[in-house]
């Protein structure tokens, strides 16, 4: 893949620009597993985004769809502070609750009284422990123990969420696609991974494509993965393609076959990237970022194309310039995929065979590209990560007009 941008460069011709563009802790305290509160709305019309406010759930935090969804449901709610710690660990009895009030299922196996050592009849969570096992969701361990209190890792609550709706597939053999750290997944969870993948139950959060399996679940990717099991049930509708939090969703499709989790794509259901998608496709550099790969592509947004002379715009589409145009879209691509909190000043090569200048400032809590800067990071696709930038970034050397 890698060859077939430097095929595009190599045949790149140095015409001159001539412009100069603008810059332009897991709870196991009783009290406080009990002690949330759901943060009243006063119109209950209200997009379910921004339904919800928690001082700590910005609105262009992440997970903030998925929150608000289900406080909305009060499947999950905040906490008499206003906050909804997101970041926090969730234990195993804390998911057991969660899981008793979004789901009805029916009981497939009895509990006996006192079945489970370590919980006792008096424990807040015994209730919903017992549903939870009871449906089929989650199971104890040997002993007759259930570790209420004990962070519930990612791949449990996956597998929990797979065994309670019944999900099943025979194709394991695909993971290695769908996640660079396959080999970090339990053997006993491969076949409820495969699964629950193949349902777009699972959500990775900063890279679609790195499962952590074995990390502690957080609230807000509880929240994710709940809301994504409740829209296979039919109970919740699907994000819409455009709204960010939905690029973290594994396997996300359109239809049963079009795969919409690529870099062009998700570019293209940005209202703000409409130039930059015609501009890769006119250039043929959209066949390729459409592929399997691994990149990291500062996209300059509509505001940034339009700070460039119109002339300059209208030629840069013409098919004499095909070869400047690319050399300018693969001067804004990265060989690998790299987080804003990955970034570290300096030169970073580029596939135009040129490094651009990253500056990364932590107390302004900015990160500039040569004179551009960064005002949307961490747009995650299948294939690699989009930051979108303010200013279309120009390749040294190119110092003669277009035709």
């Amino acid at each position: 893949m890698h060859s077939s941008f430097n095929r595009y460069i190599i045949k790149s011709t140095l015409l001159a620009f001539g412009i100069v563009t603008a810059a332009v802790v897991s709870t196991t305290n009783t009290k406080q597993a009990l002690a949330q509160v759901i943060v009243p709305t006063t119109n209950p019309n209200h997009n379910i985004a921004t339904a919800r406010y928690f001082s700590d759930v910005k609105t262009d935090y992440w997970a903030r769809p998925f929150i608000a969804a289900l406080t909305e449901k009060n499947i999950i709610t905040g906490f008499p502070d206003g906050t909804f710690r997101p970041e926090q660990p969730v234990s195993r009895a804390e998911f057991a609750a969660m899981i008793q009030k979004a789901f009805n299922q029916n009981p497939v196996r009895q509990l006996n009284a006192g079945e489970f050592r370590d919980v006792p009849a008096g424990y807040w969570g015994t209730s919903a422990i017992q549903e939870a096992y009871e449906s089929g969701f989650m199971s104890g361990f040997p002993g007759n123990f259930f570790f209420p209190n004990q962070q519930i890792p990612k791949v449990q609550a996956i597998v929990a969420l797979t065994n309670g709706l019944g999900l099943t597939t025979n194709d394991t053999a695909n993971l290695a696609s769908y996640y660079t750290d396959v080999n970090a997944i339990p053997n006993y969870a491969t076949d409820e991974v495969a699964a629950a993948t193949k349902a777009n139950l699972i959500v990775n959060y900063p890279s679609v494509r790195q499962l952590n399996p074995l990390k502690a679940l957080t609230r807000a990717e509880a929240a994710a993965h709940l809301y994504q099991a409740l829209v296979k049930q039919g109970q919740l509708q699907p994000l819409a393609s455009n709204v960010p939090a939905a690029n973290y969703i594994v396997g996300r499709t359109i239809g049963s076959t079009q795969s919409v989790n690529d870099i062009v794509s998700i570019a293209a259901s940005y209202n703000s990237f409409t130039t930059l998608t015609s501009l890769l496709k006119t250039s043929g550099l959209a066949g390729i970022l459409d592929e399997p790969g691994s990149f990291t592509f500062f996209a300059p947004t509509d505001q940034a194309f339009a700070a460039l002379p119109v002339e300059t715009l209208r030629k840069l589409q013409l098919p004499e310039n095909r070869e400047t145009l690319i050399r300018i879209l693969s001067y804004h691509l990265v060989p690998k995929e790299l987080t804003v909190n990955e970034f570290v000043s300096g030169e970073l090569k580029t596939f135009g065979n040129s490094p651009v200048n990253i500056t990364v400032n932590k107390d302004a809590n900015q990160i500039r590209v040569n004179n551009a800067q960064v005002v949307q990071a961490n747009i995650q696709a299948s294939n690699g990560i989009i930051h979108a930038i303010n200013t279309v970034l120009i390749p040294p050397l190119l110092n003669q007009s277009i035709k």
